[in-house]
């Protein structure tokens, strides 16, 4: 996927969990001028590609899917179908997950976006997507264990929780910490699309509700790549972080939610991570950027 051009193309956020570790999976539904006479394709083609040659252990992986039309004609209706996506696993079994097409954008044109597996043992892995009859090859997909994962730490850290009453400040510091022998980099949290999620939910009465940090209190950058790569690191707002060094991010609850009403509240904060260790031509160059997930939740007993 090239980089995203404003006005061409249309970003759609939905809510997944359980797919990518951190539950963010956004599409990008192409969204070009359909000219006169534009007539409807014989077929389409999938695609499914990796983001980096391997993946950690204990990451959120992320990978491409989509679909297009072959040649200049438009995707036909009948099929515009859901695809399906055969992952198969080192202990030999086989998952078959479901995929979607995007609410939003125009369908004519057909779908890119991020999709991801969550792997729970190293190993080989092998993808292959399937949209109306029509397969891409299999794809292998390596995942291997390496102690850096221990190494870098991201979270969140409320500065309190319990009782509390309404209108109260929540301070919430959102931090990453190197205890590796390398330099780390990552994107500003709001650059490549990498926001911070959160989710409420409240009982009694029942209540849920899930939504981002405001993107204008983080940072904002109009180039969007698709991966975060030592190429495009220098041109977007990142952060590097130096061996034994922590990064701090100060935020605030009420920035995003206030709690109005009393009730026993559970509050998630988290996003994902893309981190840079080293640089290109390092050890650890194929495994990057590595995504960690950064989550966290308190419980507040909110009275007036």
């Amino acid at each position: 996927m090239a980089l995203l051009e404003r006005g061409s193309r249309r970003l759609t956020t939905l809510l997944s969990f359980g797919v990518l570790g951190l539950g963010v999976l956004f599409f990008i539904a192409a969204a070009r001028v359909e000219t006169s006479g534009q007539s409807a394709a014989d077929s389409i083609h999938p695609i499914l590609r990796l983001e980096k040659p391997k993946y950690l252990l204990g990451e959120s992986i992320r990978f491409w899917v989509g679909v297009e039309a072959e040649g200049s004609g438009l995707v036909p209706r009948n099929l515009r179908k859901p695809c399906s996506l055969t992952i198969k696993k080192p202990d030999g079994s086989t998952e078959i997950q479901t995929l979607s097409w995007p609410m939003d954008g125009n369908p004519d044109w057909g779908w890119k976006g991020g999709w991801g597996i969550k792997a729970k043992e190293a190993g080989l892995y092998e993808l292959q997507l399937e949209c109306s009859g029509k397969r891409t090859e299999r794809i292998p997909l390596v995942v291997e264990a390496n102690e850096i994962l221990r190494q870098i730490r991201a979270t969140f850290d409320f500065a309190k929780s319990g009782p509390t009453t309404i209108g109260t400040e929540v301070p919430v510091v959102f931090s990453v910490t190197n205890d590796s022998a390398f330099p780390l980099r990552f994107p500003q949290r709001g650059v490549m699309m990498e926001g911070i999620y959160i989710s409420v939910t409240r009982d009694p009465p029942q209540f849920r509700s899930d939504f981002f940090y405001p993107w204008e209190k983080l940072a904002q950058f109009s180039l969007s790549p698709d991966t975060y790569t030592w190429d495009v690191a220098s041109k977007l707002a990142s952060v590097t972080l130096d061996p034994g060094k922590r990064f701090e991010q100060r935020l605030t609850l009420a920035d995003a939610y206030q709690f109005e009403e009393p009730g026993n509240y559970r509050i998630t904060f988290s996003t994902a991570v893309s981190v840079l260790v080293g640089d290109d031509r390092g050890p650890l160059a194929d495994l990057c950027p590595i995504r960690l997930l950064a989550e966290h939740s308190e419980a507040f007993s909110v009275s007036k």
